[in-house]
């Protein structure tokens, strides 16, 4: 910036810095700043543990990489203090049930194959993906970072 009435898109103004009404632009954060990656960003072990975690999950088999992302809803869903997934000993029961409604969201918006599998068949699978996420968020959680 040579002259003092030329425009900078890039400069801020120090005095408004800090304030909520001087943010740079505020319609790109409607919802607040804090935001999840730069908890990543500020610690690179937990970044490298979040990016192996996501390079795994694109080695599932295609069934397990088809229901990963209802599995992940759920997981989101149940994720606020007090829920059965940050119990010290979650019961298989409420466990059966989130991985009855991961398939039923599943059946409901995938398009399988001609021999649709049943509930039977995929039962287990859900159930470890569901376990697998539980284990990941509780580690999350744990440790203090969202």
């Amino acid at each position: 910036m040579r002259n003092q009435g030329e425009w900078n898109p890039y400069y801020m103004d120090p005095a408004s810095m800090g304030t909520q009404q001087g943010r740079m632009y505020p319609w790109l954060y409607p919802y607040g700043t804090r935001l999840n990656c730069w908890n990543l960003w500020n610690s690179p072990e937990r970044m490298e543990d979040e990016m192996d975690s996501r390079r795994l999950q694109e080695l599932y088999p295609i069934m397990a990489r088809r229901l990963q992302p209802y599995v992940e809803e759920v997981c989101t869903r149940l994720e606020y203090p007090g829920s059965m997934m940050y119990d010290e000993y979650p019961d298989r029961l409420s466990l059966l049930r989130q991985a009855k409604s991961v398939w039923e969201a599943a059946k409901a918006q995938e398009n399988f194959e001609e021999p649709e599998p049943q509930w039977e068949q995929l039962q287990d699978l859900i159930g470890v993906l569901l376990l697998q996420e539980m284990l990941r968020r509780r580690k999350k959680n744990r440790s203090g970072w969202r």
